[in-house]
C-alpha cells in the first residue's frame, strides 16, 4: 500500500508510519511497522523517498532491536560513593547536576565546563544547536565535537588553500571521480557525492561511462567499481597527490587558463618547485605501488577527461600529514580546474540554511583560526564552532586557568573514541562532575557522576543532519519526521536539548537558538519550534516539510553559475611556505616497507583504519542483532601474511606500537594489501576491564598516541599508518 506519514494496516493489528534513519549521514527514508504495544516490528526503505528511493543499510534496518532491546537504558542513574549506581527521576538528576555545577563554574570561571558531542548526538538536529547555544549563555565556547578527529584536515584546506564558490560538478556530469581513502558504498560519509543510496548511483554512473579511480590500501567495496585501483601503503596520500601534481605539470595537463586566473603564475612556480623531489619512481617506491602506476592515474584524471573531481575521507585525514594530504589533494582540482563553472547548472544548494549566490570565482585563505589564537594545549587553534578533541584529556588533566573540570558527553564514548585511551581514562576519572546523555552503558558512562537516558530516534521529532554553513544533502534536500512510537512504558527519558534547556535555566541563563532569537526560560519549547529556528532563513519551512513526509526537494532559484564579480581578486595558495615546510618533513621522513621508524623504533607493519559495514563508528555495538554478526573488530591481514607469522583465521595476537598494546583476533582479507593490518577503531573497554576481546574487541585508542605524533593547527593525531609489531599469542 502506498504509505502516507500514517497508515493502519486492513485488519487493524498495525500500523505503518514513514521516517528516515539518523544513524550515519546517509539519511535513508525507511517505513516502520508498527504494533499495537507501540513496539518496533518491521522496517524496510521507503520507495516513494525521492532521495534514497528504498536503500537502507543493514545498520537503518535494526531499530527493533535498538530501541526495545535489553541492554537500553529507561531511566537516569546516579553513580554512588561505592561506585554503584542507583535509579532516580530526570528532573531530580538535573537538579542534582545544576546544584554541582553551579559551584564549579562559579569557583573555576566558564571555562570549567565543557561539552563533548558524539556522533550520536550528531544527528539530534534539534539537541545539535542546542548544545553550542547553552555553552554561549555561560560566555564559553568549550565545545568539542567527533569532527576534529574525524576529517578536520579539509577544513583547514580550505583555510590555507582556499576554496571555490560555485562548489563541484553534479555526479551525473563527471567523466572521472577518484577517491583517496574514501569508501563511500559502505560510509555513506562523502557529503553531497554518493551519500545516498551510494550503489545504485555509482552502478547508473558507470553505465553511462564514469572512470573510477580509487586509492586505498584495501581495493574496497567502491573499488571494486574501480577502472584502476592503487593499494599504497598508508600515510602516503601526500606523497600520490604531490607525484600527481607535479605529473600532470610536467605534461601540460593541466587548466591553463584556470590556473592563470585564480592561481597566479608565481604561486604555481612556487607549487612546482615543492613537488618536483615527487618523481614518479620515487612516489612509486615509497607508496609500494607498480612502475606506472602514477602516469595510468594521472592520464585517466587529467589528460582524458574534462570533468569530474578528487575526494577523499577518513584515510588521509587520520594519516600522519592529513593537514599537507588534503591540501595536495585539493590542489588536483584546482590545478585541473575541477569545478562549476559560469553558466553551468546549480545542482546543490542548502536546502537547510540561507544561501547566497554561487559564484565562479575563488574565495581566497582566511586562516581563520588566528583569530581565536593558540590554545594552552599543543597550540591547537579553533575550527569555527570546535575545539580540537585531541586535546581534552589534556585540558582535563592540566592544571591552571581554563582547566575543564565538568563535561557533558552527548552520544558519545569517549573511551573507546578519543585517541590515547590510558590518558582519556585518567581524565575522565579526574573530573569533578562527568555527565552522559545516553541510552547505553558504555565504557564512558562507567565513569559519569550521571547518566541521562534520551528518547531515541524514531521517538523524537527531527531534521535531517545539518552542519551550519554547508549544502549536506543533493539537491536542495530535507525532510521532517515526528515521533513515530511512543516512549517505553515506565520510562523516565529525556530529549538531549532539553538537558542543556533545563540546565541553563536552573542556572539562571537565557539561551539564543541559532542565533535567531532567545527562548522563553519559564517555558520549554517543543521540539518543532527548535526546527523551526533550525530553519530560519531556508528554502524550507517546517510546514511545507511536515506536508511531504516522504521529503522532497526545495526549488533552486538560482539555475546557472553565475560569473565571477568583475572586481573579484580571490585565489588559490596551493603551496603557502607552512604547507611547503610540511612537504619538506614529509620528505625527510626516514622508515622503508617492513623497517618503519616511530619514536626511534623500527616496526614491521602499518596499522590502517577500517570501516565495519555492520556499524557507525561505535553505534551498533550494544544491538543484538548487530553483535550476533559482529561480535567484535578483527584484525585483518592478508592472507599471505598467516604463514610467515605462524598464525592462522581466529588466533590472538599482539599489536604493539611505540606507545602501547593491545590483543587482537586476527582474519583473512584478501583485498588488503601485504604489510598492513586493518583495524576498526570504536571497540574495547577500559584498561580496568577484565573482559576477553572475543566479548567487547580491540581497544585500537590504546595504540594513539595524542603528545608527539599530531598535525599542527587541528591537532589531530596519528590514528591510521601507525607503525605496528604482531605477535602470535600462543
Amino acid at each position: 500500500m502506498t504509505t502516507t506519514a500514517q497508515s493502519t494496516s486492513s485488519d487493524g493489528t498495525t500500523r505503518e508510519a514513514v521516517s528516515f534513519c539518523r544513524i550515519c549521514s546517509g539519511g535513508c527514508g525507511v517505513v516502520m511497522t508498527i504494533d499495537p504495544d507501540d513496539r518496533i516490528t518491521g522496517v524496510r526503505g521507503d520507495k516513494q523517498n525521492p532521495l534514497t528511493r528504498g536503500y537502507a543499510c543493514f545498520k537503518g534496518l535494526q531499530p527493533e532491536h535498538s530501541h526495545h532491546g535489553p541492554r537500553r537504558l529507561l531511566r537516569p542513574r546516579k553513580r554512588m560513593a561505592d561506585g554503584s549506581y542507583v535509579e532516580l527521576s530526570s528532573e531530580q538528576a538535573l537538579d542534582e547536576i545544576a546544584r554541582k555545577l553551579g559551584p564549579i563554574l562559579d569557583r573555576h570561571g566558564k571555562d570549567a565546563m565543557a561539552i563533548f558531542l558524539g556522533n550520536g548526538g550528531m544527528f539530534n538536529i534539534a539537541g545539535f544547536y542546542m548544545l553550542p547555544a547553552f555553552l554561549a549563555a555561560f560566555g564559553s565556547d568549550q565545545y568539542f565535537s567527533t569532527l576534529t578527529i574525524d576529517q578536520s584536515g579539509k577544513v583547514v584546506t580550505m583555510g590555507r588553500l582556499g576554496a571555490w564558490g560555485a562548489g563541484y560538478p553534479h555526479l551525473d556530469d563527471m567523466d572521472v571521480a577518484m577517491f583517496f581513502g574514501a569508501n563511500p558504498l559502505v560510509s555513506h560519509a562523502s557529503l553531497g557525492f554518493l551519500q545516498e543510496d551510494p550503489v545504485r548511483q555509482l552502478k547508473r554512473a558507470r553505465e553511462r561511462g564514469l572512470k573510477i579511480i580509487t586509492i586505498d590500501p584495501r581495493r574496497t567495496e567502491t573499488g571494486q567499481f574501480a577502472d584502476i585501483a592503487l593499494q599504497p601503503y598508508p600515510g602516503q596520500d601526500a606523497a600520490i597527490a604531490g607525484g600527481l601534481i607535479r605529473l600532470i605539470l610536467e605534461e601540460g595537463w593541466e587548466d591553463k587558463g584556470f590556473c592563470e586566473r585564480w592561481v597566479g603564475a608565481e604561486r604555481m612556480a612556487a607549487l612546482s618547485e615543492a613537488v618536483e623531489p615527487l618523481r614518479p619512481n620515487y612516489v612509486e617506491g615509497r607508496a609500494g605501488l607498480k612502475p606506472g602506476s602514477l602516469r595510468r592515474v594521472a592520464e585517466m584524471f587529467a589528460r582524458d577527461a574534462r570533468s569530474g573531481c578528487v575526494t577523499s575521507a577518513t584515510g588521509p585525514s587520520m594519516a600522519p600529514y592529513s593537514n599537507l594530504a588534503f591540501q595536495l589533494i585539493e590542489t588536483l582540482n584546482v590545478i585541473c580546474g575541477r569545478y562549476l563553472r559560469e553558466g553551468q547548472r546549480v545542482h546543490q544548494v542548502n536546502g537547510m540554511g540561507p544561501n547566497g549566490p554561487l559564484k565562479a570565482q575563488a574565495l581566497s585563505p582566511s586562516r581563520f583560526w588566528e583569530a581565536s589564537g593558540e590554545s594552552r594545549i599543543r597550540g591547537a587553534r579553533k575550527l569555527f564552532q570546535d575545539r580540537c578533541t585531541a586535546t581534552l584529556a589534556d585540558e582535563i588533566l592540566t592544571p591552571g586557568e581554563g582547566q575543564v573540570r565538568a563535561l557533558i558527553v552527548d552520544g558519545g564514548d569517549p573511551v573507546t573514541s578519543w585517541p590515547d585511551q590510558q590518558k582519556t581514562v585518567r581524565a575522565l576519572a579526574s573530573l569533578d562532575l562527568l555527565v552522559c546523555v545516553d541510552p547505553w552503558p558504555t565504557p564512558t558512562t562507567g565513569f559519569a557522576h550521571y547518566i541521562l537516558p534520551p528518547v531515541m530516534q524514531y521517538e523524537r521529532a527531527d531534521l535531517p543532519m545539518y552542519l551550519p554553513g554547508f549544502a549536506n544533502w543533493a539537491g536542495a534536500w530535507s525532510q521532517y519526521t515526528p515521533p513515530i512510537i511512543s516512549r517505553p512504558q515506565g520510562s523516565d527519558l529525556v530529549e538531549d536539548w532539553y538537558v542543556f534547556w533545563d540546565l541553563a535555566r536552573r542556572l539562571g541563563r537565557t539561551i539564543t537558538y541559532n542565533g535567531v532569537r532567545p527562548l522563553n526560560m519559564e517555558t520549554p519549547p517543543t521540539t518543532d519550534e527548535l526546527l523551526d529556528l533550525v530553519l530560519h532563513g531556508a528554502p524550507h519551512s517546517l510546514d511545507a516539510l511536515k506536508a511531504n513526509p516522504h521529503g522532497f526537494h526545495a526549488d533552486i532559484e538560482q539555475e546557472t553559475v553565475l560569473p565571477a564579480d568583475p572586481d573579484s581578486a580571490g585565489f588559490f595558495e596551493p603551496m603557502p611556505p607552512d604547507v611547503a615546510a610540511e612537504l619538506r618533513r614529509f620528505l625527510d621522513e626516514g622508515g622503508a616497507p617492513g623497517a618503519w621508524r616511530r619514536d626511534g623504533r623500527t616496526f614491521t607493519h602499518l596499522l590502517s583504519t577500517r570501516r565495519m559495514r555492520d556499524l557507525f563508528n561505535s553505534n551498533g555495538r550494544f544491538v543484538s542483532t548487530v553483535r550476533k554478526r559482529t561480535p567484535y573488530n578483527p584484525a585483518f591481514l592478508h592472507p599471505d601474511e598467516f604463514a610467515p607469522l605462524g598464525l592462522s583465521p581466529g588466533d590472538k595476537v599482539e599489536i604493539e606500537s611505540a606507545h602501547g598494546r593491545v590483543i587482537a583476533i586476527v582474519e583473512t582479507d584478501a583485498e588488503l594489501r601485504r604489510g598492513v593490518i586493518a583495524l576498526a577503531h570504536g571497540w574495547g573497554d577500559a584498561p580496568c576491564s577484565n573482559a576477553g576481546v572475543e566479548q567487547i574487541g580491540t581497544p585500537v585508542n590504546r595504540l594513539i598516541d595524542t603528545d608527539h605524533n599530531h598535525e599542527a593547527v587541528n591537532a589531530m593525531p596519528h590514528m591510521s599508518a601507525v607503525p605496528v609489531n604482531i605477535t602470535p599469542i600462543c
